[in-house]
């Protein structure tokens, strides 16, 4: 079987993009640098467990990346272009994520 077209490329990343948990863990691992999964939780009042679901998708489909912090990881944005359309967002007051409220 033949790889994957670029337009089914860019409509896993954009499937990947289109949940709200995980565009907003992106939001605001784009912003914030890197970042422990106990932070995003508390920051974006998601359950712990939530977040870790979501940034496995997105290891998987190579837009984030860890290191490790002593016994921690930090989550990374890897993908540029994701980094890039993150950019065109801008930030609300609606936004429940309190990171998300001001301009980078």
């Amino acid at each position: 079987m033949p790889g994957k077209s670029h337009d089914q490329e860019w409509a896993d990343r954009f499937a990947v993009l289109g949940d709200l948990n995980r565009l907003r863990l992106l939001r605001l691992i784009h912003r914030e640098g890197p970042i422990s999964v106990g932070d995003l939780a508390d920051r974006t009042e998601l359950k712990p467990t939530t977040v870790s679901h979501a940034l496995r998708v997105l290891r998987v489909y190579g837009t984030v990346d860890t290191t490790r912090d002593g016994q921690s990881r930090l989550y990374r944005l890897t993908d540029d272009t994701v980094a890039a359309l993150l950019d065109h967002i801008p930030a609300t007051g609606t936004d429940r994520t309190k990171a998300l409220d001001t301009d980078p």
